[in-house]
């Protein structure tokens, strides 16, 4: 009985960690979800981004993002992210091509990866306001 009883007093305790751990991620998690959708970014009008390679970067938390953006003929023909740490979630690379088809920076997040996304989104403002003549 006395084994039995500590066991299970150390699986309640081990459990309690546990939720109180879920339940700090996810509101962390949470709050740097809103941090990431509260980014400002700069109103970019392509008609007066003039041609050529501009570097921007961008950070919230965990993840960090620099890219390289290419411009020609007011139009974005590359992005290249140079780096993209992305803490605990997801790498939202894809997202790229989605501006370069596009032709802005202001695109949908990809799903299970906002903050990433946002980052990206971010990194990618910050380089063409370098380009506004």
């Amino acid at each position: 009985k006395g084994f039995m009883k500590k066991l299970f007093k150390v699986v309640a305790v081990l459990m309690i960690i546990i939720l109180i751990g879920v339940i700090g991620f996810k509101l962390w998690s949470a709050k740097l979800v809103n941090e990431a959708m509260a980014l400002k970014d700069v109103s970019i009008d392509m008609s007066k981004v003039e041609d050529g390679v501009y570097e921007g970067h961008s950070e919230l938390g965990p993840v960090i993002v620099d890219v390289k953006v290419i411009v020609k003929n007011y139009e974005i023909v590359d992005i290249e992210i140079l780096e993209h740490q992305n803490g605990l979630g997801q790498a939202a690379n894809a997202i790229v091509k989605d501006m370069v088809d596009k032709n802005t920076y202001d695109v949908d997040a990809v799903s299970g990866a906002t903050v990433s996304s946002e980052i990206i989104m971010n990194a990618v403002n910050d380089a063409l306001q370098k380009g506004l003549e």
